[in-house]
């Protein structure tokens, strides 16, 4: 009966594809043989393409006009062969798989092709025979079966799953189109105590397998569900141990159970295990040991068949039991921090830790220490629940005892021994070095020796070099440890000063630091440059420090950039040592314009500073001093040289410069007797005599106004003066004055000073007069004797420059006397008179005189001008000499005997037309 319903299946579907084929020929231009082939992957498929006759005719094509197209991509004409004029065939190697679709096209003309026909090819590959097919039972939920199906088909395959109880007794089961791995028998359906024999079969359109079969008994693959623990209690006075119970699961009657437990510290630690020979029992409860007080633990259980048959059932829900408080286990750990107030106090701040949980042991309530003195029988106790004591102690030596105490009791005590000031500290470690690895800072040292209990390493950030800010971090390490990993209170690019004290018995040892850095990175600024000194050719640079909080990590070097402003310039640098903070730049230009910038830089990079900018100087240290000290010492040793070459030829200059001048009251004359008519000679010493007859013809006072007679000492002198007065109105020479004043003319025309020079410079001059005192009159007395006599000399009259010891008379023109005009002509006809020739009777009288009131008139040259005498005493006495001569008295002109010639001055003022005053002052 089967076999002839699926003959009939058969005969429909093959009738259905040809009514399809006819129908297909009918109404289309062509078709393809075979319509919708199954290929698998990597073989061939042929297929042919048949032109409808009808749309040869119409379009009038045949078989060469078509070409195949494979998922839209044109198949190589090599792949291709026309049979007639109607059909075509192609050949492919089908490579990939899944669905491809294959297309017959006609080329109508050059711009028309028609697609004809088109099927779809489906690549794929043929089913793999299950494997590893086995079941699990659920305990009255169901039977779970399961396989691996190997590699997908990429075609519809279809999964049926047998069961056979007997020969005769087979259930095949179809599984959905999703699911080709397992396979569940609910529970009423499993048949306990029964071998099952189960397979596989899979099929689709390339074949079909089938897997190894399994026979089994449901009750020997049962997976029991997981039991449940119900408490995790704590045992009275057991600090250490907790009692943990559970309940079994649902299992046939026959089934026995063994349990696994296992515990662990709440949090991230490693689960431990009970021994499973310790719970290979029906009990459902056990107590567990040897745990730690005061701690949480979690508990989880599972369970198995215990003839080893079945599955191992998933681990229970988390069960969290905590053990009670004991003693601590041990002391806090201890450390200290020493400030020295003076030599004999110090500030002391103890500081403590919390203890770890599992050394706590409890809830710690308080601490308790003690301080006390080497030597001394008294002892501090303290009793607080904070983590630090400050007190002062002394500079001796102190033992520190600390516990923690909590409901159970007291811990151990920790020790920390305060060494004495004056104590030397013990070996610090040795090669201590610091590198950052997996975000944290590893530090490793060495140790200096076996008596060592433990070590401190304490740590602090420092934002100022060589100072710690607060806070300080520090931890204890065991005296095996060589290596710590410091990961709390590290912050990257944050400089960190580390020390590490090794521990000797609770004593100290001698601190060993390091800097270090978890992380580095370029600085945040740069340095702050300055310029120290610029030169011509050199300049020097200071640069500051950048903060340590701005360094970002350990300058490993400085680079100085520098360029002149000049066009096309290329800046030009040097590394620096990251410990020098100042340095000369050589070799650069006289008189330019540099920009200079200094870089600091870390192994992650370098940040430079501000620009400064700076001139060289035009000259060097010294170039200046050389070039001016020599000019200033060539010019000193010619201005010595002239100084010199001026004074060796004083005598040729002032010849030619400022000749001498004659004085009239320093002149060197002949003196004569009015009386006698003699001549005497003046003690200046012999002179050779210009008028050996010593006669002045006339001379006549050509006025003398006197405003005041009170200086006349009788009435014979002012008719000596009234004469005189007279006449001058009778000169018909321009008349030369001789008075006190022996320079107050105008500047003239020199003459040469020596005896060998006797011409005179122009007609208008005249000759001079030697005016002779016989008596030491002063101001308006009467002298005793007066006498005119002729001079040799030429020159005119000029201000006194002579030395002063060339003067030896007083001062002319000092008497206050208002004689506004005083004129001696002498006539143009003169007699001259032998000088040399001295009156007897008047040398007698010369000699009665003193040789300081002595009056002399030196040479003296007077131009042809009035010459206007003011100051001359009025007391005139004249008289005729034996030789026609007119005697004057000296104090009518002025001369005062016994002055200094420092103590003469004189003023010339022109008083009238064409003439001069000497003025005294």
């Amino acid at each position: 009966m089967q076999g002839y319903v699926t003959l009939t299946v058969y005969l429909y579907i093959q009738i259905s594809v040809c009514i399809r084929t006819v129908d297909s020929f009918i109404e289309k231009p062509a078709y393809i043989i075979p319509e919708s082939p199954v290929i698998a992957l990597g073989s061939r498929l042929r297929a042919s393409c048949i032109l409808n006759d009808s749309f040869i005719k119409e379009n009038k094509v045949d078989a060469n006009q078509i070409f195949w197209n494979l998922k839209g991509i044109r198949v190589s004409e090599d792949n291709y062969h026309t049979v007639n004029s109607t059909v075509s065939n192609v050949t492919l190697n089908m490579s990939s798989v899944g669905n491809a679709l294959l297309t017959c096209n006609v080329q109508l003309n050059e711009d028309q092709v028609i697609t004809v026909f088109g099927i779809q090819i489906k690549v794929g590959l043929p089913p793999e025979k299950p494997k590893n097919l086995s079941c699990i039972t659920y305990h009255r939920k169901n039977m779970t079966c399961s396989w691996n199906p190997g590699n997908s088909t990429y075609l519809p395959t279809t999964y049926q799953f047998k069961l056979s109880i007997a020969p005769d007794n087979l259930k095949s089961h179809q599984l959905p189109n999703d699911v080709n791995s397992s396979y569940a028998i609910l529970f009423p359906n499993i048949h306990y105590f029964v071998f099952n024999t189960i397979w596989v079969e899979v099929k689709n359109d390339l074949g079909n397998t089938t897997s190894d079969s399994i026979q089994l008994d449901p009750v020997d693959v049962i997976k029991p569900d997981p039991p449940v623990i119900t408490s995790a209690q704590q045992i009275k006075n057991m600090s250490t141990v907790l009692s943990v119970k559970w309940e079994k699961p649902s299992v046939p009657a026959t089934y026995k159970l063994k349990y696994i437990l296992r515990y662990k510290i709440v949090g991230p630690q490693n689960w431990m295990q009970v021994p499973p020979e310790d719970t290979d029992t029906q009990k459902e409860s056990f107590s567990i040991q040897e745990l730690k007080p005061f701690t949480e633990y979690a508990f989880t259980i599972r369970c198995k068949r215990n003839d080893e048959t079945g599955y191992w059932s998933d681990w229970s829900l988390e069960k969290i039991g905590k053990t009670p408080e004991a003693k601590p286990f041990r002391g806090p750990p201890i450390w200290r921090t020493v400030e020295n107030l003076d030599s004999s106090k110090r500030r002391i701040c103890i500081m403590w830790k919390e203890l770890e949980k599992s050394d706590a042991n409890g809830i710690i309530v308080k601490y308790k220490m003690t301080i006390k003195k080497k030597s001394s029988t008294n002892i501090k106790k303290i009793e607080t629940k904070k983590l630090e004591y400050n007190i002062t102690l002394s500079d001796g030596e102190y033992e520190i005892t600390l516990g923690a105490s909590n409901s159970a009791g007291d811990s151990p005590n920790e020790i920390l021994i305060l060494p004495a000031v004056t104590e030397s500290a013990f070996l610090p470690v040795q090669n201590v070095s610091t590198y950052p690895q997996a975000g944290q800072l590893m530090v490793e040292w060495k140790s200096p020796g076996s008596a060592v209990s433990g070590y401190v390493i304490e740590w602090c950030e420092e934002s100022i070099k060589d100072s710690c800010s607060e806070p300080l971090y520090w931890k204890t390490v065991k005296k095996a440890a060589s290596k710590v990993f410091l990961k709390d209170n590290i912050m990257p690019f944050k400089r960190y000063k580390i020390t590490i004290y090794p521990m000797y018995s609770g004593r100290p040892g001698a601190p060993r630091s390091k800097l270090a850095y978890l992380q580095q990175d370029r600085p945040a600024s740069g340095p702050l440059v300055h310029l120290k000194h610029v030169g011509k050719k050199e300049v020097k640079l200071m640069w500051s420090e950048i903060p340590v909080k701005e360094q970002r990590g350990f300058i490993t070097h400085y680079t100085i950039f520098y360029r002149s402003c000049t066009a096309n310039e290329t800046s030009l640098s040097i590394v620096v040592d990251a410990m020098c903070q100042e340095h000369e730049l050589t070799s650069l230009k006289g008189n330019t314009l540099y920009v200079v910038r200094v870089m600091a830089s870390t192994v992650k990079g370098g940040t430079n500073s501000s620009e400064v900018n700076f001139t060289t100087l035009s000259y060097a240290k010294g170039e200046i001093e050389a070039i001016v000290v020599p000019i200033c010492l060539s010019f000193l040793l010619i201005t010595v040289v002239t100084i010199l070459f001026c004074f060796n030829k004083r005598h040729l200059i002032k010849k030619y410069i400022w000749p001498n001048v004659p004085d009239p009251a320093n002149s060197r004359v002949v003196e004569w007797s009015p009386s006698t008519g003699n001549l005497i000679q003046n003690n200046l010493g012999p002179k050779e005599p210009m008028n050996p007859d010593g006669v002045i013809s006339d001379v006549t006072i050509i006025e003398a106004d006197v405003d005041d007679e009170k200086y006349l000492s009788n009435e014979d002198e002012i008719k000596q003066l009234t004469s005189l007065k007279k006449e001058k109105s009778t000169s018909e020479e321009h008349s030369s004055g001789i008075g006190g004043s022996s320079c107050m003319s105008s500047p003239r025309q020199s003459v040469s000073d020596s005896d060998s020079e006797s011409v005179q410079n122009t007609t208008s001059t005249v000759q001079y007069s030697t005016v002779l005192v016989s008596s030491p009159g002063y101001r308006c007395q009467q002298p005793s004797a007066q006498a005119f006599a002729r001079s040799e000399s030429t020159q005119p009259l000029l201000e006194n420059e002579e030395k002063p010891d060339e003067h030896a008379y007083g001062n002319f023109g000092t008497c206050s006397l208002g004689v506004k005009r005083q004129y001696f002509k002498q006539h143009t006809s003169i007699e001259e008179t032998n000088l040399n020739k001295p009156h007897p009777n008047e040398a007698e009288r010369l000699d009665d005189t003193n040789e300081d009131n002595s009056f002399r008139l030196n040479q003296m040259e007077v131009s042809d001008q009035n010459s206007h005498l003011e100051g001359f005493c009025p007391t005139v006495d004249t008289f005729q000499s034996s030789n026609n001569q007119t005697v004057v008295k000296l104090e009518f002109l002025g001369f005062r005997p016994g002055l200094e010639t420092d103590q003469q001055s004189y003023m010339p003022q022109a008083v009238k037309h064409n003439s001069y005053m000497p003025q005294s002052k």
